[in-house]
């Protein structure tokens, strides 16, 4: 009890933040989080597709590796949600591994579409013929995954 009447002689007092300054806290911290959603969300959608068009990409090079192991051709039949393995041309066995589902079938993520210019065959050397387009979309946003004819995979705008 004494000291507390020593504080108030000095002129001390234990008060907190007024309203008035939180509010104008609260205000500033909702203005930034308004103002910066926008980039967040458009960020974070093109990372999506970023993602997504690498794991194609890795699946394209699968089958290529596939066909080198092999010594035989394996084509990459590219659906619109997933990508399967055809060893011995595109007409070839369906291929089974521990990528693939019970189907055969490696999925896309979830929300993104695939389309493509041709389903690319990998030789024995790893070249591709014909060399295709894999186009990665979600939404507006979308990527390219490029064959070339030699079998180098890449992933451009």
């Amino acid at each position: 009890m004494k000291i507390l009447r020593f504080a108030q002689s000095i002129g001390r007092s234990y008060g907190g933040f007024s309203l008035a300054e939180l509010s104008v806290v609260v205000a500033v911290i909702g203005s930034l989080s308004v103002l910066s959603l926008p980039v967040f969300l458009t960020y974070y959608q093109t990372a999506q597709v970023r993602g997504a068009a690498s794991d194609i990409a890795s699946y394209l090079n699968q089958g290529r590796q596939l066909a080198i192991q092999r010594n035989q051709n394996v084509c990459v039949s590219i659906g619109t949600t997933a990508v399967q393995y055809y060893v011995g041309g595109c007409a070839g066995a369906l291929w089974l591994g521990s990528i693939t589902n019970s189907t055969g079938s490696v999925r896309a993520p979830d929300g993104i579409t695939l389309t493509t210019t041709a389903n690319p065959v990998f030789s024995y050397l790893g070249a591709a013929a014909p060399a295709a387009t894999i186009t990665v979309s979600q939404g507006t946003r979308s990527l390219n995954v490029i064959v070339s004819a030699s079998g180098r995979v890449t992933v451009g705008p």
